[in-house]
């Protein structure tokens, strides 16, 4: 079974807001990870591919994926040459918020917070697909509060809070099927599972057999259709993980290291440099003792998404 970093609650929540909101740009190297808390992530704008756990889906603009704690995750963007963005708006509950919610006062009862308590316990992935824009409505207000950033505003996301979940709980028990269509294009499944398996040997004539071309021939589809080789998508790939791990882990750098496949130091650190343009240990401590938002600790990781 797999590992891949968790995104801790930990450190991405940096106030007493109930949700924290953050719009990230999915890049085909896109890290695939794993939360402690609950996510909603809804496609603002492109159309791409979602794998959740061991299930692959199409996704577009309206679509919003609950993500439970546990469930490993990735976006990728349908259009492998970077022209077309894929943009996803991260809706992260604070892991507190249950007790927050029995905590609040007000006129609302058990009964009220009910939808969203549901929503906080959920196990399971699941999609919702709207259907007039009535997630965009919701999503822009909470944004808009939670820019404010004042008392009043974040008591003001419950009642929002509320709505979402009355809204979207109900799709839970329904399949969310959305199976790629005709023009899949089988390099999704080659990188996915370069991004899944980053720590192992991953050689080129392994990836090249996955679609059944030559070497060769998988090499210029590459070229032709990301920009960049084999090589250089593997090496983004682990250096994204690098980072990851950096920000969220308190492992040693010849750990990290070892954890994405590289097993000489001389050969990760140079990587490293000419990726992020400093070393490992400057970049983790700049971003532990600089950043103190999510959206800023986040950014510095998505510096890695270029």
């Amino acid at each position: 079974m797999e590992v891949f970093p968790v995104f801790t609650g930990e450190y991405l929540f940096d106030s007493c807001s109930p949700v924290q909101m953050l719009l990230t740009h999915q890049t085909v190297t896109s890290v695939r990870h794993q939360h402690d808390f609950v996510e909603l992530a809804y496609v603002v704008q492109g159309k791409g591919i979602h794998l959740a756990g061991e299930d692959k889906m199409q996704v577009m603009q309206g679509d919003m994926l609950v993500i439970p704690p546990g469930v490993s995750h990735v976006f990728h963007p349908q259009d492998l040459s970077g022209t077309e963005p894929l943009l996803i708006l991260n809706c992260m509950l604070r892991p507190e918020l249950g007790r927050m919610l029995s905590e609040l006062a007000g006129p609302f009862s058990e009964e009220d917070h009910l939808p969203l308590l549901k929503l906080l316990e959920v196990k399971q992935w699941f999609g919702y697909r709207e259907k007039n824009k009535e997630l965009s409505f919701l999503l822009r207000r909470m944004q808009g509060m939670q820019n404010n950033n004042t008392l009043q505003d974040q008591q003001q996301l419950y009642p929002l809070l509320r709505q979402l979940a009355k809204l979207i709980m109900p799709a839970a028990a329904v399949p969310f099927v959305q199976r790629p269509g005709l023009d899949y294009d089988p390099l999704h499944d080659v990188i996915l599972y370069m991004i899944t398996n980053y720590s192992e040997k991953i050689t080129l004539n392994e990836m090249s057999q996955q679609i059944a071309v030559s070497s060769r021939q998988f090499q210029r589809l590459l070229k032709n259709k990301t920009g960049r080789s084999y090589i250089q998508i593997l090496q983004e790939i682990r250096m994204k993980y690098s980072c990851i791990l950096l920000l969220f882990t308190e492992l040693g750098v010849q750990s990290i290291a070892l954890e994405v496949g590289i097993y000489d130091m001389k050969y990760f650190y140079r990587l490293f440099r000419e990726y992020s343009g400093m070393t490992p240990a400057c970049y983790r401590n700049r971003l532990h003792h600089h950043y103190v938002s999510a959206k800023e600790m986040m950014s510095s990781v998505e510096h890695c998404s270029r």
